[in-house]
C-alpha cells in the first residue's frame, strides 16, 4: 500500500497563511499611518510661506510670474491660498508626498503642512523632513500628479 504524502499539502498550506499574515499586517500598518498622517497648524517658517504663495499667485511683475511658472501655479487671487485643516486631505497628501520620495516611503506617518492654492493646486511640506531645509511638492487636486519638488 502507498503511503500518501502530506507534508507538500502542509507546506502550501503554511505558506498560504504567512502570505496572508505579511498581506494583513502591512494593510493594517498602511491604514494605521494614514490615521496618523494629517495636518500641521502653521508652523514657524511656513507663516511665511503662505504669504509668498499670495503674492506669487496674485502678483503680476515678472518675478512672480516666474515663480508661478517655476512652481506651476495658476494666476489668482491672494484670497485664493488658504490653509488645509481637513485631516482626510492632509492624510491624502502625506501619502501623495511619501510615494514622490526620492526613495519612496508611504509606510512613514507624517503631519503635513498643506496649503490649497485655488482649485487645482496643493502645495505640501514635512516640516520634519530636514534639519536645514524642508522639501515642498506641488501637487494637482486629485493628489495624482507631481508639478515640482523644491527644496524651501
Amino acid at each position: 500500500m502507498r503511503a500518501r504524502m502530506r507534508v507538500p499539502a502542509l507546506g502550501f498550506f503554511l505558506l498560504a497563511v504567512a502570505i496572508a499574515e505579511t498581506i494583513y499586517a502591512t494593510t493594517a500598518r498602511a491604514n494605521a499611518v494614514q490615521m496618523q498622517s494629517g495636518c500641521i497648524g502653521t508652523v514657524a517658517p511656513w507663516v511665511g510661506y503662505m504669504g509668498d504663495f499670495k503674492t506669487i499667485v496674485s502678483g503680476t511683475d515678472s518675478a512672480n510670474t516666474s515663480y508661478r511658472t517655476l512652481w506651476h501655479l495658476p494666476q489668482l487671487s491672494a484670497d485664493s491660498v488658504s490653509l488645509v485643516t481637513d485631516s482626510a486631505t492632509c492624510a491624502r497628501a502625506a501619502l501623495a508626498y511619501g510615494r514622490n520620495l526620492d526613495v519612496p516611503d508611504t509606510l512613514t506617518g507624517r503631519q503635513m503642512v498643506t496649503i490649497r492654492v485655488g482649485p487645482t493646486r496643493y502645495v505640501v511640506g514635512d516640516p520634519n523632513y530636514g534639519s536645514s531645509y524642508m522639501l515642498v511638492m506641488v501637487f494637482d487636486s486629485s493628489f495624482d500628479t507631481v508639478f515640482v519638488s523644491v527644496a524651501h
